[in-house]
């Protein structure tokens, strides 16, 4: 949730509470599905030499492994330092490397469960379709997939910590409707699918992370707060953070100590965003377009963007375009299916058909959230300019 605490007061819980609760909802599923497909699942389980011997066994182990540490590759404050701390890399790549590093997880895992779970795990979290066998792809996309525990546990567990209530779901009913569907490409997979009884509550799970993304994850303070993270991690430097070992060392406590004191290192690159960040002075926005704007606008806000910059020198505006995709599954109006995955609704007599056909309601909400904003450095109470910018912002954007 990285900042998220200076617009949600609540939002102060761990990623440590998140990954025990997706490993809950994980097993959770994982048993759902073994009540009604166990022998299916035991079958294909079977044919993987590491987990033949108790494959509905070792496939809930591997899927709650997975889940517990699914993020455990997350340098601090999140998705908002990320792309700067890792530098092109993700936490999935470094979850990977703990996973199979002996000297890290990888060994200890092996240990205590298995020979080869740590490698194993880490293909479930991180892997791609080449590296992990099609028989354990289920397992991948109960922790991660368009039905997951990862989603369902951050979207009911952050709305509950920030007070608002866009992220509840009937979870447990959703749970009880999921079922198996053989993959028609011969390889011996399995795909999650959906009963038909059970396709309000996923439509509930569509629209929960809609609304909390536009509303908590991308709301306007929280993404200002992001850039202030990004930018001081940039001004710092790659130095504690150019080896695995140093991602994995600092956490959100550590590095909110040192953009403590850093706040008073006047002369330093970094000291004005440290010093942000601790006084929570933040920029203002003056300007929003749309929640799901199209490239041609985002790049005609960009230019009046730079106008209102070079007019409005003094009020040190920024620019921010946040982008989210809200699900990814495929439509009855989509051309193509590149990157759409299809996700199967089982109606009552065994049919299968795409959820995309049936529900009228994930027709109409958008597939992306994208929203371009500016902003200004104005004090609360220099609301005269701060209107005098927005309708500057808004004739050259009409114009």
């Amino acid at each position: 949730m990285a900042l998220t605490e200076y617009v949600y007061p609540g939002a102060t819980h761990t990623r440590f509470e998140h990954s025990l609760g997706v490993m809950d909802v994980a097993g959770r599923i994982f048993d759902a599905l073994a009540r009604t497909k166990g022998e299916l699942l035991e079958d294909r389980f079977r044919t993987v030499a590491q987990i033949a011997d108790a494959p509905l066994e070792k496939g809930r182990q591997l899927v709650r492994l997975a889940a517990l540490l699914h993020d455990v590759g997350h340098c601090c404050f999140s998705h908002a330092a990320e792309e700067v701390i890792q530098q092109g890399a993700d936490h999935e790549q470094l979850t990977w490397h703990v996973l199979e590093t002996d000297a890290l997880l990888g060994g200890e895992l092996d240990r205590l469960f298995f020979p080869g779970a740590g490698k194993m795990t880490a293909q479930i979290i991180a892997g791609s379709k080449k590296n992990l066998p099609p028989q354990l792809q289920v397992l991948k996309d109960i922790v991660s997939g368009q039905i997951d525990a990862d989603r369902t546990d951050y979207l009911l567990r952050d709305s509950h910590h920030c007070g608002v209530d866009y992220g509840r779901f009937d979870y447990r009913r959703m749970i009880e409707c999921l079922t198996l569907r053989e993959d028609p490409d011969g390889t011996g997979g399995l795909e999650i699918a959906i009963q038909r009884d059970g396709i309000h509550t996923f439509e509930a799970l569509i629209l929960a992370r809609y609304q909390m993304n536009t509303q908590v994850y991308y709301h306007r303070l929280r993404r200002i707060y992001d850039l202030y993270l990004k930018e001081y991690f940039r001004a710092k430097g790659s130095a504690d953070f150019d080896t695995p070992e140093k991602v994995l060392t600092h956490t959100d406590v550590t590095m909110m100590a040192n953009i403590v004191a850093d706040a008073d290192k006047k002369g330093e690159t970094y000291q004005p965003w440290a010093e942000r960040i601790r006084d929570r002075r933040h920029h203002r926005e003056v300007y929003a377009t749309g929640e799901d704007v199209g490239a041609s606008e985002i790049k005609k806000v960009t230019a009046v963007f730079s106008r209102v910059q070079a007019e409005f020198k003094d009020a040190d505006c920024q620019f921010d375009i946040a982008t989210v995709e809200i699900h990814k599954l495929l439509l009855p109006d989509d051309r193509d299916d590149m990157g759409l995955v299809p996700f199967w609704l089982i109606n009552r007599d065994r049919t299968a058909t795409l959820f995309g056909d049936r529900s009228r309601i994930l027709r109409h909400v958008p597939r992306w959230f994208r929203v371009a904003r500016i902003y200004a450095d104005l004090p609360p109470g220099e609301k005269a300019k701060r209107l005098e910018i927005a309708a500057k912002c808004a004739s050259y954007v009409k114009g």
